[in-house]
């Protein structure tokens, strides 16, 4: 049995979120990939997600600033089938890795551009924070949160879908140098990210009239999707469904013992305001009497959908034994970080039957396979030494130099 992308080379000098899990969705499919970081390494290695975005690969540093960090970094790629780059428009040109170069020494490259904003974008020389990207393509305007106008989004919807789009196109175009015979430029950006998104739920908000606020109903005042949370006994909770594709044996009023009709959604409707109130205190109440997972056997029997809501602790079963469901659908692993120690971390989201993908070895310390990775390109320990320490560092043969330009594309604002 061998890997899907077993064979294949990746150089990831991707920071955040986006480039990195979209590269890892490869690495865990079989592609040796080579994180290069900076020396001392990738800033954003404080970030607890970083252990998880970054693990089953190689890393090595290197000073693209010094020209025999830059030479060595060219002969690497030259080795390579894929760069992901997250840097902003032109710094990875300045930095004299850009496509054009590359290429002219690799035809075969697949190099994959992912920055905050895409090239030519009026914005794409400023920082491309993901929070920032929310809030300038209308995303934080187009989720309606707790209370009428923007918010910010908890979860990082423009490094979440450009994570998608990173891994896509990369294959789309390893799948089309399959027929040429040549690489290409890949270009995505979180903005692209967020758009793939806001094109399923696009809405003109200056005019959107009820059916726009209507949506608001799912948060604040408390509507239909709010309305189905329900507390059970010892501080558990339930979300209901009217949802279940079966036709139910009985109301979900009646299995819960809430007495009293109505039992129906229509008659509940022409109740009074008040009588709505009272009825729905004496329905929660009856709620609470239930434990868990009796009222879920019980609902569930009725053919009614519900679920119990879980923390991702209990989910993912930090602290203890992982849900035996995730641990059979390899969703949940056991992972030794060199850092944080023994974690808890979420599987290979892609199932290949016939070849399928693992975890192959937790995040590596920065510049952990600079001997192995350099040396095999045939320089000497003190040349690798000289080229992948920091600037003023002793171990820096002559001089010192700057460090290479940061990437600003794919960071997470928190």
């Amino acid at each position: 049995m061998t890997d899907a992308l077993g064979g294949l080379r990746v150089l990831d000098l991707s920071w955040g979120p986006a480039g990195a899990l979209g590269v890892l969705l490869l690495a865990e499919h079989g592609a040796d990939v080579i994180k290069v970081e900076p020396p001392g390494g990738d800033p954003l290695r404080g970030y607890d997600g970083h252990a998880v975005w970054n693990r089953s690969r190689r890393s090595v540093t290197v000073n693209l600033q010094d020209p025999t960090g830059l030479e060595a970094f060219r002969r690497l790629a030259a080795t390579a089938d894929v760069v992901v780059e997250t840097f902003r428009p032109g710094v990875a040109d300045r930095l004299g890795i850009g496509y054009d170069t590359l290429a002219a020494v690799n035809p075969r490259l697949v190099y994959c551009s992912c920055p905050g904003w895409p090239e030519g974008h009026r914005r794409d020389g400023r920082p491309g924070w993901d929070a920032l990207v929310q809030a300038a393509s209308g995303q934080q305007w187009e989720q309606p949160g707790w209370r009428p106008g923007p918010v910010f989004l908890a979860v990082p919807l423009p490094s979440a879908a450009a994570m998608w789009l990173v891994a896509a196109g990369t294959l789309a175009a390893l799948v089309a140098r399959e027929r040429t015979g040549r690489g290409q430029h890949v270009r995505t950006s979180l903005f692209q990210g967020v758009l793939a998104y806001t094109t399923q739920i696009w809405s003109w908000v200056p005019d959107g009239g009820f059916g726009y606020h209507a949506v608001m109903a799912k948060t604040h005042p408390p509507g239909i999707h709010q309305e189905m949370v329900f507390e059970v006994a010892g501080g558990a909770w339930v979300h209901t469904s009217m949802m279940s594709g079966l036709p139910p044996k009985r109301s979900m009023d009646e299995v819960v013992g809430v007495g009293a009709e109505p039992t129906d959604a229509a008659r509940f409707g022409m109740l009074s305001e008040a009588e709505r109130a009272e009825f729905t205190a004496r329905r929660r109440e009856a709620y609470r009497r239930w434990e868990r997972d009796a009222l879920v056997t019980a609902l569930r029997e009725h053919n009614h959908a519900v679920e119990p809501i879980t923390s991702a602790a209990e989910s993912l079963g930090c602290g203890g034994r992982p849900h035996p469901q995730l641990t059979a659908n390899g969703m949940v692993v056991e992972v030794d970080d060199p850092a944080l120690g023994r974690t808890t971390q979420v599987g290979v989201p892609v199932h290949l039957l016939g070849t399928p993908g693992r975890v192959r070895a937790p995040r590596p310390a920065a510049g952990a396979h600079n001997a192995e990775v350099f040396g095999e390109l045939g320089y000497t320990a003190e040349q690798i030494a000289a080229f992948t320490a920091a600037p003023g560092d002793p171990a820096v043969a002559t001089g010192t130099v700057p460090g290479a330009e940061a990437p600003t594309g794919s960071e997470v604002d928190r």
